[in-house]
This record gives structure tokens, sequence and C-alpha cells, in this order.
């Protein structure tokens, strides 16, 4: 069999000399095995535990000395001390044993008798010794308390077992000194234990051990009670067993603790002189020894407290010796904590009092004068290596700046005061360096950065210079630069570069000196830049990335010589989170990860430029990040300022760790981290060196119970310790109430919090972080149900909802047989109120009856006599009707023929006006249009006759016979057009006209006439511009349409324009109409303009307008009416805006007709 023993005096692995012939040696060194000081962190009232307890609710009972009876619930803790003048406390300030029955009360033995606690009055129950009662205590000393399965409680004391039977309230005595007057013969009992058959085990200190059968004190006789002097004596019992220790003194049989394992029959038995165990089958005690030099003194301590727990670990606590704890899974592995290691191991006191495992698997140990602590086995996950006093294996210094694994698996580590500490994995050696000053040593006691370069050299950044020394013989160092080195990167295998306080500096390793880098950026490369460097990094883009201590970070691009500045803008949400850079990582994906001191961590969008901040309070607990490792699954550990965070960037998932789970301290540092070969992480601090293997990092999942410690309502505390689903009826006027609770917890209980609810008051859960408590004021009448739930530090809830409701009842004139009485009551008076009111009325109803009676009777007679007067009185009246109706009718007829006669007249001079006035206007039309045509025509006629007789004579030149033969084709064209239109208005006026539609190319019809009017000799003698406009040139236009009459409105519109026209241009063209189902067409010029007056007449026939000026414009007045009339038979219509003095634009419209392509 195998043995290692794992010791806070070294790394060492032995074997059990008696069992064990060979030798194991380890990659990694065996684990310390550490505490948490409990009392340091939560405050423990008091410094010396006696005992501890963990009831069925999750809540921890502590006996402390001299203090007396403490309770806690993660949260707080409440203190019960004897008072001795209340007979209701706690008979004794020196609880010794713990205990809680099947009806949840909670039993204490003490120095001063036994009590029992009414956890909801917080009254004690005494039960004392009583030299003249013997249905009391046998002894007021207490030593150990346990539960048979019949629920009878047995009491271990300084004078025997005092068996309590809860159904009668009393006690009988057992194995006791029945001699009161030889107290000296008293019989102390120091432990109890009920084994896995019900074995009661009685542990003695002078008559070893005893054993009572179930089937001995669960029968109905009561033979086998009996007191140590009779059993002694032989007088009575042999149903009993005993067996003594076999010792040199013969006449110590102290045993004070006896534990066994469920699946064992062995037991296992601490006394005041060694371990023993005891195999039941063979009924003898073994010395379990402790072969090894550095453990020998174990071999007769005086343990007292014993506990197997859950991993089948047997724990022993020794009065002065400290604890041990041994593996019984065979390998008889051996933990030893003695304080005189307290930085290694946390242990505050060699005194051990007691022992307990909570159900989250936690193992309390209570220590005198050491306050309380526990082991949490994930503590054991993060192993740690810290100074170890008196031992030349620990650490130089316990505060670790630098880690790196070299190429023979060694791990050398850099401290701040110690040197240089080299540890061999293979032994568990440590060698020190830097801490003399022969030559070729290593002078400086601070390594700031360890990096080894491919030749096998070693060098170390320090606060005196950079050194090295050959990995394959350490020893001889050599010093090379004297800058102060805080960061080392290695480049190809042929630069060192040097981060320093005071800039960055490269140096050859072929040749062993600084070799400043050719760029532009002088002051910034292998100069005192004030610049602090705390990163320089080459990524896979051969980019070189340096953070710095203050200024941001650096990305310099050597095949373009061009330097970056990265750095925080609080306008940018896209720069980096801070500049205050502490690492640079690029993870296996290629991304590239910032960390920074107090913002957080970054990831680098290189096609972005951006960085994507990852700080998250409620998940990261520290913004800031020191280093990072990534492991094989690409999860990043973190050192940061609060811990270790795993972080899986796919996922964007935290997991934090902290002391509690057995790291070094909070705090790591910027150069403490390394990867070795087999996967192991090296992480250091202020407070020692942590490593582990992240795929045996084991992850917390109890999910800790929850506590309503205390409902008050007005002050008043109403309930305690609830947990279960409870219901409270209040009355109206004690509407405050508020609930104190607990996550029970204790691994990090200062971390625990809470989200609570009142339903319905609150519409949602309120995170109350780490406060355990919550109020409410004024609540109106109702049912409310108020929830709780918490979590632990690592995230994990409860594993359930906490509820509890509250009634407060409405007042009497709310509730709701109340409002149906009262109204009862007013239906019942408004009822009464009418029968009254109807009774009345028929009274008054009766003599009313009587008097219209008596008073018709003399009203028919008079009747009567009136009668026949009207009668004819009638007669008269009727004919006078029929006359005045006759009369009426005539007149009515009168008047309406009256009227009729009246409107008659008013429309015919009406019509007759009209008709004047058109006849007027027609006549002064026509003798316009006859004086006008006559003017038009005899002008151009007189102009071709005058010109003709010119040309016939000889004397004129070309030139001249020319231009006089432009004067009459101009003449002629005037007459000729003069002609059409009298010809185009008389067909219109005869409805005569026919519109020929046709395919129309519109952009080569508006080609066509910008050609015809570009040679226009009048458009040439004025000097204007004729210009076309069309919305695209390249896209073509058809529409369905008359050409020629589309063509006659462009000309007679743009003769008009030339005609009006002396400067400027004439532009004309289309656009399409908003809907695209029309195009709008237009002709614009710049020429005299067109007044508002004129404008409402324009497109009247025969209507001209001449300009107020010397200058005569011929025209018949025909053109514009006819172009009216030929757009609106073409489906479109005409209009026009104008300015006097600025221009005219015509605009008609053209339908794309369905058949246009």
């Amino acid at each position: 069999m195998i043995s290692k023993t794992k010791i806070t005096l070294g790394f060492l692995v032995i074997c059990l000399l008696a069992l064990v012939r060979s030798t194991v040696v380890f990659a990694i060194p065996p684990t310390h095995l550490s505490l948490h000081h409990f009392s340091s962190v939560n405050k423990t009232p008091g410094e010396s535990v006696q005992c501890i307890y963990e009831d069925k609710y999750g809540i921890i009972w502590l006996g402390v000395e001299s203090i007396g009876l403490v309770k806690y619930d993660g949260k707080n803790y409440t203190i019960f001390k004897n008072d001795p003048d209340d007979f209701t406390s706690i008979s004794s300030n020196y609880p010794s044993k713990i205990v809680e029955d099947k009806n949840g009360a909670i039993w204490i033995g003490t120095s001063g008798g036994l009590n029992k606690l009414n956890r909801y009055t917080r009254s004690f129950k005494r039960y004392q010794h009583d030299s003249h009662n013997n249905t009391g205590l046998s002894a007021n000393i207490i030593n150990d308390i346990i539960f048979d399965g019949q629920g009878r409680m047995w009491v271990a004391s300084s004078n025997g077992i005092s068996i309590y039977f809860p159904d009668e309230d009393r006690f009988i005595w057992f194995l006791h000194n029945d001699d009161p007057a030889n107290p000296s013969s008293n019989n102390e009992v120091g432990a109890l234990h009920l084994d896995a058959q019900e074995n009661i085990w009685i542990a003695t200190s002078l008559h070893g051990m005893f054993r009572v059968k179930p089937e001995t004190y669960n029968s109905s006789s009561d033979k086998w009670i009996c007191s140590i002097n009779d059993y002694l004596s032989g007088k009575k019992n042999t149903e009993i067993d005993n067996w003594q220790l076999h010792l040199r003194n013969g006449n110590i049989n102290a045993i004070r603790g006896i534990t066994s394992n469920r699946n064992s029959d062995t037991l296992w038995i601490a006394s005041h002189v060694g371990l023993y165990y005891f195999p039941v089958a063979q009924g003898k005690f073994q010395r379990f020894w402790f072969g090894q030099n550095e453990l020998r003194h174990l071999n007769f301590c005086s343990y007292v407290s014993l506990l197997i727990d859950k991993e089948n670990q047997l724990w022993v606590g020794s009065s002065n010796d400290g604890l041990v704890r041994i593996s019984l899974d065979g390998s008889f592995t051996i933990n030893y904590l003695n304080s005189k290691f307290y930085d290694t191991n946390q242990l505050k006191s060699n005194n051990i009092r007691d022992l307990m495992e909570s159900r989250s698997g936690l193992v309390w140990i209570c220590t005198k004068f050491g306050g309380l602590h526990y082991y949490d086995k994930r503590q054991n996950t993060f192993a740690r290596m810290g100074v170890e006093e008196g031992n030349s294996m620990g650490l130089s210094d316990r505060y670790v700046l630098s880690v790196m694994e070299d190429s023979n698996g060694k791990i050398w580590i850099g401290t701040k005061g110690g040197g240089l500490n080299c540890f061999n994995r293979a032994d568990g050696s440590i060698t020190v360096y830097g801490m003399d000053r022969e030559p070729g040593a290593l002078r400086s006691q601070r390594i700031e950065c360890i990096e080894e370069d491919r030749e096998g050299l070693l060098w170390f950044g320090t606060a005196n210079g950079v050194w090295s020394t050959d990995a394959d013989k350490p020893g001889e160092f050599t010093r090379h630069v004297n800058l102060h080195a805080r960061n080392f990167y290695i480049e190809d295998s042929t630069w060192l570069w040097i981060g320093t306080t005071n800039g960055l500096f490269r140096f050859s390793l072929s040749e062993k000196k600084l070799s400043p880098l050719p760029t532009r950026y002088k002051n910034f490369f292998d100069a005192e830049s004030n610049i602090g460097i705390t990163r320089v990094f080459k990524d896979k883009n051969k980019v070189l990335w340096i953070g710095t201590n203050s200024n941001g970070l650096f990305e310099y691009h050597s095949d373009t010589d061009s330097l970056i500045n990265h750095v925080a803008d609080s306008l940018d949400p896209y720069s980096i989170s801070g500049n205050l850079v502490r690492e640079i990582h690029e993870d296996q994906k290629g991304r590239l990860w910032i960390g920074t001191k107090s913002d957080g961590l970054n990831l680098y969008d290189r096609e972005t430029k951006r960085f994507i901040h990852k700080s998250s309070p409620a998940k990261l607990p520290s913004n800031t990040v020191y280093n990072i490792l990534e492991d094989k699954n690409g999860n990043f550990w973190m050192g940061t300022h609060s811990g270790i965070s795993m972080y899986k960037p796919d996922t964007e998932q935290f997991l934090n760790f902290g002391r509690h789970h057995g790291l070094q301290g909070m705090i790591f540092e910027i150069n403490a981290h390394a990867a070795t070969k087999d996967g192991y992480f090296f992480m250091g601090g202020a407070m020692g060196l942590n490593y582990f293997n992240p795929d045996e990092i084991s992850y917390y999942s109890h999910k800790a119970p929850l506590v309503i410690s205390k409902f008050e309502v007005l002050n008043e505390v109403r309930a305690i310790d609830i947990t279960q689903f409870k219901r409270f009826e209040l009355e109206r006027s004690k509407n405050y109430i508020s609930f104190e609770f607990a996550l029970l917890d204790y691994t990090n209980p200062e971390e625990n919090h809470y989200s609570y609810q009142l339903e319905p008051f609150d519409e949602e859960w309120v995170n109350s972080g780490t406060r355990n408590f919550a109020s409410y004021t004024n609540l109106p009448p109702g049912t409310y149900r108020f929830k709780v739930k918490g979590a632990n530090s690592d995230e994990i809830w409860s594993d359930k909802v906490l509820e509890v409701e509250i009634f407060i009842p409405a007042p009497i004139w709310e509730k709701l047989w109340f409002l149906a009485l009262l109204l009862l009551v007013v239906i019942s008076i408004i009822v009464t109120a009418w029968y009254l009111k109807i009774a009345a009325s028929k009274r008054r109803e009766n003599i009313l009856r009587k008097e219209v009676a008596e008073r018709t009777k003399d009203l028919y007679e008079a009747y009567s006599k009136l009668e026949e007067s009207n009668i004819q009185i009638e007669k008269h009246n009727k004919a006078l009707r029929l006359q005045r109706d006759r009369i009426s009718r005539q007149n009515l007829e009168l008047k309406i023929h009256r009227q009729n006669l009246e409107l008659m007249v008013a429309d015919r001079t009406k019509d007759l006006e009209e008709a004047k006035l058109r006849a007027e206007e027609s006549d002064h039309l026509k003798s316009a249009f006859l004086a006008n045509m006559s003017h038009e025509i005899r002008t151009p006629l007189n102009a071709i006759m005058g010109f003709i007789d010119i040309l016939e004579a000889d004397e004129h030149s070309p030139e001249e016979r020319e231009k006089i033969s432009y004067i009459i084709q101009t003449n002629s064209d005037s007459l000729l057009q003069l002609i059409n239109d009298i010809i185009d208005i008389s067909i219109i006026e005869a409805n005569q006209l026919v519109i020929r539609k046709s395919i129309v190319n519109f952009h080569n019809f508006l080609e066509e006439i910008a050609l015809h009017y570009r040679t226009n000799k009048d458009i040439k003698k004025k000097s204007l511009e004729i210009i076309k406009s069309i919305p695209d040139e390249n896209e073509e236009l058809l529409i369905f349409t008359d050409q020629g009459r589309v063509r006659q409105i462009y000309n007679n519109l743009i003769n008009n324009a030339i005609k009006f026209t002396d400067k400027g241009y004439v532009k004309f063209g289309y656009h399409f109409s908003a809907d695209k189902t029309h195009i709008i067409c237009f002709v614009e010029d710049t020429g005299i303009g067109i007044s508002e007056e004129n404008m409402q007449k324009l497109f009247q026939r025969f209507h001209k307008i001449e300009p107020v000026s010397t200058k005569v414009h011929r025209g018949t007045g025909l053109g514009l009416s006819i172009s009216k009339n030929l757009a609106e038979l073409l489906g479109g219509e005409i209009w026009l805006s104008s300015k006097v003095g600025k221009g005219t634009t015509f605009f008609f419209t053209l339908p794309l007709d369905k058949s246009s392509k």
C-alpha cells in the first residue's frame, strides 16, 4: 500500500514505514491543505469556539467560551448569554455540545447543565444536577449528546450518562458513580457515538470504551441500567461490552472521541495518548503510527475530536498539536496543519475543540484562541506556494512579481524582495538566487520579468539592469544593460524588447547590446521618452503592439514605419476603454485582446479599427485585467484586482474565484503568470503563487437553503426562522412590516445577495444586493405575498423561492357583509317611505272622488243647457268657415299668378340684356377682326406687290434681290398663316376638326422643330438662343398623338415668343407630370411678359394684346385660341405663367396614351 504524505514543511512524498517499500515522484508536487479563517473575515464573537452544529434549516450554532450560545445565519449573529437574574436564560456561558431533536428544539450541553432552547420564545428550560432528585442530570458538566433510534437523548457528563425520556421528561442514570461520598470515583464520559448498526459506543476517561447494543437499550427490561461501581464489581449487567486501552501507564484509559465510517466496521479512537483504530470484529485497539520524522510527535499527541467526511477523509483534532487529515481511500495520505505555518494553511490555533461537516460539504474546525475555520475542498484546486518558516524549500519571499517555465520544465519565480527562486517540479526543491554579493551572482532581489531565448539563455529584468544565465547551468549571471526592465518580449529569436519605466529599447541577442531601431520615431524607441512600458507584443500580422502605463496603446508597423497611438476618448464609444494598458493577448482565433487597469477588457477589431468593451460590473468582479492565460478550450484565465476570472469569449460568460477558493490573495501581478507544457497554469501576487490545471477546476453546485430569520410588525417580532410557506393575519392599523432574510451559504457570506418582491405591491423583483432586509409602510388592506430568493458569490441561486402570505383586513365599513347590510337598510327605508306615501295618496284620492262626484252632477245639468246653444252656434260657424275658405283660395291663386309674371319678365329682360351685350361684343369683335384682317391682308399684299415691282427693275445687286425676296417670302408666309388660322377657326366652330393620331418619336419631333427655328432669320436677326429641353436625350419617348396639331401648337407658341422677345432665349421642351400619366410641354421666353389682367382674356378669339410701346406687332388674335382648342382636343389643357418685363412660359399637356410605347 503506497502512502503519500502532504505536509506544510515541504512537498514531501513518503510512505508508511511499515507498509511501503517504494517511492513515488510527482510532476506537480502534492498540494497544501489550506483552510479559510472564518472568524477573521466574518468577525465571529469570541476567540475560543468550543462546539458547532448545523440545524435542519442550515443555521449554524456555536458554543463560544465565556460568550455563550451564538446563532449565525450567514449575515447576523445572535448571542444567548447567561443572566443570573433570569432563570429562562442559558445556564452557563461555556457551551460544550449542541444538538437538535426531531421536533427542532435545540439542546445545549454546558459546564452548568443541560439547556433546551425554545427558538421562537428565545427562552431556555434548564436541566441541572440535584443530589436529591435522581430523575435529573447525573452531573452538570456535559461533554457529549446523541439521540438513539427511539428518540431518547444520551447525555455524557463528568459522572456517567443521563438518558432522557422526552415523553416523561425525566432522566435515568447509567455508568455513574453512585457513591456521593467518593466523588473521585466519578466515571467521566468524554464522547458518545452511534454507529451504522445503532450500537452506542461510550468513551470514558478511566475505564476505556463501552458498547451498548440496540437490542439491549431498546428492551423493555432495565436490567442493563447500572452504575459504574456495579459494573466494575460484577454485581450487575453482563450485556454491556467493555474494552480497555493497554498502555504502558495502565491507569490511563482516557478516550475523548469515537467515530466510524458507515461503510466500515472499524472505529477510530481519539485518546489522550495518540490515535487508534479499532476493528470491531477483532475487538482490539491498534495504534495509528506516524512514521516520518516530521510527524513522529503526532504518535503520542492528545486528540480530542474526530470526523469522517463525505470524501472518506478522517479529520483528527488535537488539544495542542494542530489538525491532521488522513485519507481512508487506501492511500492513507496525510495532511498536517500546524498554526506555525499559518501563512500557508491559515490554521490560527493548534488547540482543536470540535469538528463538523455541513450539508454543503464544508468541514468546520473550532479552535481555542483561534476562532472558527472551515475547509472547502475547492480550495485545493488552486494549490498554493508561499513562504514557509524554517523550511528551505519554501519561497524566499511571498510577493511574486514574475513566473516562467524554462525548456527544462523548471519554474522560475521572481519575487519583490527575495530574489529569484527556481522550483524543481520533480522533487519539490527550491533554489534561491540574488541574495548574495559573490562574483557572478544575480545582484538583485527584485525580479520584474523573465524570458528564455532559443539558445537556452534565461533573461531577467530587475530594478538594476538586465541579466542572463544558462538554463542548463544556472548560477553564473551576466549583467548587460543598466535599465530598470519591467517587461520583456523576444522577437524572432533576434531581438529582446525591453520595456522600462522610462521608454522602450531593442537589444540584440546575438551582439548582446542595445541596437536602436531605424525609425523616424527616435523620441519613442530607444530613448528616454518618459513613457512607462507595461507590455510589448508582436501579432500574427507582424504588427508590434506596445502597452503603456498611462499613455494608452501604441501600434507600430515596421514595413511602413508608422506609429499609431490609441487613447481613451469619452466621446468615442469605440475608442480603447482606458490608457493604463496591462495586457496584450492574441487568442487562438487570432483576435486581439487588451487588458487595462480600472477600465476592463477590450477586443480590438482590426477591420473596423474599433475597440469593443467587455467590462461588466455584474459579471467581472474587477475592471482591472493584469494578465491572461488561455486554456486549450479557448477560455481565458485572467488575473485581476479581485481574484481570478475565467471568461468564455464566445458565450461572454464569467466565472469568478476569490480568496475562499484558495487563491493566494485577491491581487495578481502583471508578469506573474505562466502556462506549462503539461497544461498547468501558474499565477502569482502579493501573498504567494497559485498553480492549477484548468481542466480540473471543480465548481460549487450546492444550492443553499434560505430562511426568513425575522418577521416584524411595527418593530414587534412576530416570527423567526421561517423556512416554509406561512400565512399571517395582521391588525388593520399595524400595516408597517419588515422582513430579515439570509442565505445559509457560508463559503463567502459577505457576498451573498438577494432579490425579493411583495405581490402585488412590487410590480417586479427588487434586487437588493447584499442587503438582507425589506420594509413596507402604510400598506392598504388586502392580501400580499412576500417572496425572496438568494444567491451566493458564485451566482448559484437558492433551490426555491421562500414565500410568506400577509393578510391585512379591511375596516368594518369596507367589508362586504357590512355594505350588504347597509344596502338592505337603505332599501327598507325607501320601501317603507314609498308605502306610506301610497297610503296617504289613496286617502286623499277617496276624499277628492266624493267632491268630484257632487260637482260633476251640477256641471252635467249646466252642460245640457249649453249643449243645445252650441248646436245652433255651430251651424252658423260652419257656413262662415265655408265662405272664408273660398275667399282664401282665390287670394292664393292671384298671388301665385302675379309672382310667375314677375319671374317671367325678369328672365326675359336678363336674356335680352345678355343677347344685347353679346351682339354688341360680336359686332365689336367682328369690326375689329375685319379691320385687323383688312390690315393684316393688305399689309403683306402691299409689301409683296411693291417688292415685286422693285424686283422687275434691273439695277439691284444680288444681295439686295435676296433681301427683297426674303421680305416677299415672309409676307407670303404671314398671309398664308392668316388664311390657315381663319380656316382652322371655322372648322373648330363647325366642330369638324379631325384629330389623326399616330405613334410619334417625340425626341426626333422636337429636334425637327429646333432645326427649323435655328435657321429662322428673325431669330438670327435678334440674336436669340433657341433651347431644347428634354429629361433624357438617351432614352426614346414614343407617344400616340396628332403630330401635325402638336407642331401647330408649338409653332404658335414659339412664333409668339420670338415676336415678343428681343433678347435672351426661347426655350421649349417637355417634362413628365408627377403621376407619369402626361407629359407637360412648354415654351419659355425672356420677352415682354403679360399682365395679370391680360392673362384672363388671352385665349379668347380675336383678342390681341399690344404692349405699351411704339413697336407694333402683327397678328390676328386667333393663334392662342386655336392652340387652346387643339390642346383640349388632344386630351390636354393649356395655361401660362408670366411676369411683366421678365418673360412668359406657356404649358400644355399631352396624355401618355395606353397605346403609347
